[in-house]
């Protein structure tokens, strides 16, 4: 009995405390059933694959603009699975999370970047434009505008070029703005500068190039070198001309003595020559501010060129009176100027010979007078850029040993050379701010008031030009100009 009311104590005990309980009025009775047991279903993971009747996520489509070197990350609507680049040369990309992403500009150009999910539908779609990096043209532009202030410089980018843009009032302005944004050129760009000058300013230079050259020869004695084999006193003149007949040299006296069929003949030079030359070269070009310009007035000459196989072509070399310059007004008003400026002449000293063939060609040397220099001056005034003062002596003394060392009696047989060779150069530049003038007719030519001389005026009275009435130079106010007295 004890056995079966353990056994039975739990549930009896549990019945008596039901019949224990009062009920209230209105209360509904509680089931006796137990309660039913809860979804045993597992919840999906987190990111589990969508269930393969829902619809696919909605496509995103975008164009982005990114500079080349920067990045962006960009949200996706649903997780990724595959992310890829059409081109990864112009832009990468790498997943940042699983619903967003980081594209990354490497290159200037255009490409596509897409992203899928599990089951393959596109979610992502973005139309990538790589531009080149604006920094350099950013920090250009802050720079011209802390420097420049109220001037509006900007500069651009476009391809692989910065371009430089706003107006300035002087070129040395300009000159300045684009060192500036040249200092911010990216590697392998290039600077285009489309600056606008307020006032274009113009230069005029006028060289003058003058030399002195004296040449001063001195001859005298017996010129022993053009007889004959003194040694054995056989004593002939070198050439079998007649004495009465020879080929007259100046400042050579000739002579000869005969008796019993002993000839004696001699050759005495007494020359004196006095050379002076004078040379005056005056170019004159005008060019704008910051740009160059040449001139020359001259020609050229052919110079051949052996090549192979027996093949000769021909180069030119340039000679005369040339000039070339670079002009820049600075914002003070002077101008700061590199100038190169060249006389040259063909001559014979130094000449060369070329055998082609069975021919020979003479190819002349140059006499050349040249400078190249920058300097810096103020309108109106000149400057001597180069220089040369020369002096030259030359003694030369030929006579027969022994005999030519004699006392007084050695003159006979000693002849002496003696030059003498001087040479001044000077250049000097002369610069103008110029403007060009209204009136043509102020502008005035070599060929004004030439007129044609009719006979009598060529043949009795030797003119090469008639009589004409003076031009009278107009005048022009202002600054020098293009006028030519």
């Amino acid at each position: 009995m004890t056995g079966v009311l353990g056994h039975l104590g739990p549930r009896l005990l549990a019945l008596a405390l039901l019949i224990a309980i009062p009920v209230r009025a209105g209360a509904q009775p509680m089931p006796l059933q137990p309660p039913e047991a809860p979804d045993s279903t597992p919840l999906p993971p987190l990111h589990a694959a969508p269930h393969a009747n829902a619809p696919p996520p909605e496509m995103v489509e975008r164009t982005l603009t990114i500079d080349a070197g920067n990045g962006r990350i960009v949200a996706l609507r649903a997780p990724a699975a595959n992310v890829f680049a059409a081109d990864p040369k112009v832009a990468q990309v790498r997943p940042a999370s699983p619903t967003s992403l980081f594209i990354f500009g490497v290159a200037p150009g255009r490409t596509t970047v897409a992203a899928l999910d599990t089951a393959g539908h596109a979610i992502a779609q973005y139309e990538v434009v790589v531009q080149p990096s604006a920094y350099g043209a950013d920090a250009a532009s802050a720079a011209l505008a802390r420097l420049f202030p109220g001037r509006g410089l900007r500069t651009e980018i476009m391809g692989k070029t910065l371009i430089l843009e706003g107006d300035v009032a002087t070129p040395d302005e300009a000159a300045q703005a684009q060192s500036v944004a040249q200092a911010y050129l990216p590697p392998g760009d290039t600077l285009e500068n489309r600056l606008n000058v307020a006032a274009s300013v113009q230069v005029g230079l006028k060289v003058r190039i003058t030399e002195m050259t004296r040449a001063v020869v001195r001859e005298i004695g017996v010129n022993w070198q053009e007889l004959g084999d003194i040694g054995r006193f056989s004593t002939t003149l070198a050439t079998t001309a007649a004495l009465s007949s020879p080929p007259f040299t100046p400042g050579i006296l000739t002579g000869a003595y005969n008796s019993r069929g002993f000839n004696i003949d001699g050759l005495i030079d007494a020359l004196a020559q006095d050379n002076l030359v004078r040379t005056l070269a005056e170019p004159n070009l005008t060019a704008r501010s910051g740009e160059s310009a040449s001139f020359l007035v001259g020609g050229e000459y052919p110079i051949p060129i052996a090549q192979a196989f027996g093949q000769t072509t021909v180069q030119f070399q340039q000679y005369g009176v040339q000039l070339s310059f670079v002009p820049t007004v600075l914002s003070s008003g002077r101008i700061s100027l590199h100038v190169r400026p060249e006389v040259s002449e063909l001559t014979n000293q130094g000449a060369v010979q070329l055998t082609t063939g069975n021919n020979s060609i003479a190819v002349p040397a140059l006499l050349v007078r040249r400078a190249d220099t920058t300097i810096e001056l103020g309108s109106g005034q000149s400057f001597a850029i180069a220089g040369l003062l020369q002096d030259q002596t030359n003694q030369l003394d030929n006579s027969v040993l022994g005999l030519g060392e004699i006392p007084i009696l050695g003159a006979l047989f000693r002849s002496e050379n003696f030059q003498r060779n001087e040479t001044e150069l000077v250049i000097i530049v002369t610069p103008y701010i110029v403007r060009p003038v209204d009136n043509p007719a102020a502008l005035h030519t070599p060929s004004e008031g030439y007129r044609v001389p009719n006979d009598i005026e060529r043949i009795l009275l030797m003119r090469q030009m008639g009589k004409t009435t003076p031009t009278v130079a107009a005048h022009v106010p202002g600054d020098a100009g293009f006028i030519v007295q």
